[in-house]
């Protein structure tokens, strides 16, 4: 979790667009918005969690009473409502409420789930007006602070360092789910928390995304890694690939034109750019070379509190790139049923290019056998 003063700050903001709009009420279930204000993330199951803004009011967490000490732990809110196994927690919520309005224009975020939706409705009647808080949280959330920037490089240390223990310890025979484990357990090791992995050996690397299985590695195999943990919610992700051998010729001429590809559109993003125009730079150098075919997906995505989250970098996109912007670069080419190379960077947009926030060599690791 961040400084209180820093969701402070974020709640202040919050509550000055509810007055703007004259709204009366903003409830947020867990979601990554949820987080940017109350400072963790939770799976909600059956049981409600919520956050409630009102105007003039100090932010309260409405919590099943069994988990109140949990959630106390966790965030820097101080007034916590709970509600018990026998209540229904959106009668507890609405009587809850500063005000005892008749009809309420309220906000949500775009994530909250249609069952919350409908039994709100149900404990409240109709609402005067129902509106998305979401695009108010994405453009406060889509240039990061040096602080969150801080928490991305600190994650992208440990991935690097994770990812590159791996590729040393890695063994003939050993699989996919193998070394995965290896890679969890250092982000462990080094404070990390592990967020999302693909461990693809041999032709399975030419499928984009595909999850860790029980294939073994055998000799002369690509190995494709793309993985991520985070610090603090804000999270890090990085490709890398290795051989266990001798790479082909083929290889090592997709790898180098890939590596190009990704070079090429860093050296040149800059802020105002469009993010279509970024993602053409790399496109263009992989069509070039007869490969334009096999890149398959869009250049990059944001990152922050989301692995995937705005500024997509993808054809047709005339959104520009902005400073404090964070976001990914990963061109590939899929040769199916042979193999497949992506390589995947975070930087940040800066007033002089952009900034590399991962720190792994780019060069074809080599796997010991």
């Amino acid at each position: 979790m961040l400084e209180e003063k820093i969701y402070r700050e974020r709640i202040e903001k919050t509550l000055n667009m509810i007055s703007r709009g004259k709204f009366d009420l903003v409830i947020l279930t867990p979601s990554p918005n949820f987080q940017y204000i109350a400072g963790f993330s939770y799976e909600m199951r059956e049981r409600l969690v919520a956050l409630i803004l009102e105007p003039d009011s100090e932010p309260r967490l409405l919590v099943p009473f069994f988990e109140a000490s949990e959630h106390a732990d966790n965030t820097w809110i101080e007034e916590i409502i709970t509600w018990n196994e026998d209540e229904n927690p959106y009668e507890v919520l609405r009587k809850s409420l500063n005000s005892d309005k008749q009809s309420y224009r309220l906000l949500l975020d775009d994530a909250t789930p249609m069952s919350v939706y409908w039994a709100l409705q149900q404990a409240f009647g109709d609402f005067e007006r129902v509106d998305s808080i979401s695009p108010f949280f994405e453009q406060m959330r889509i240039r990061k602070s040096e602080i969150e920037i801080g928490r991305i490089k600190q994650a992208g240390r440990i991935i690097d360092e994770a990812v590159t223990k791996a590729f040393s310890e890695m063994e003939l025979g050993k699989s996919e789910l193998y070394m995965k484990q290896l890679i969890v357990n250092e982000i462990l090791e080094l404070g990390g928390q592990p967020t999302f992995f693909a461990v693809q050996f041999g032709e399975r690397s030419a499928m984009p995304h595909a999850r860790p299985d029980r294939v073994q590695l055998t000799k002369n195999e690509i190995v494709l890694i793309d993985c991520g943990c985070s610090i603090d919610g804000y999270n890090t992700d990085m490709t890398r690939v290795g051989i266990a051998g001798e790479p082909s010729a083929e290889i090592c001429k997709v790898y180098d034109l890939v590596l190009n590809a990704e070079q090429m559109a860093i050296e040149n993003l800059k802020a105002g750019m469009q993010c279509g125009t970024a993602d053409g730079i790399a496109r263009r150098i992989i069509d070039e070379n007869g490969y334009g075919g096999f890149f398959t997906h869009r250049l990059g995505h944001g990152i922050g509190l989301e692995v995937h989250e705005p500024p997509y970098i993808v054809r047709g996109n005339s959104r520009e790139l902005e400073t404090g912007m964070t976001h990914s670069v990963e061109p590939g080419v899929y040769l199916e049923g042979n193999f497949g190379i992506r390589i995947e960077d975070l930087v940040c947009i800066r007033d002089d290019g952009a900034e590399v926030l991962t720190y792994s060599p780019r060069d074809l690791f080599e796997i010991p056998i």
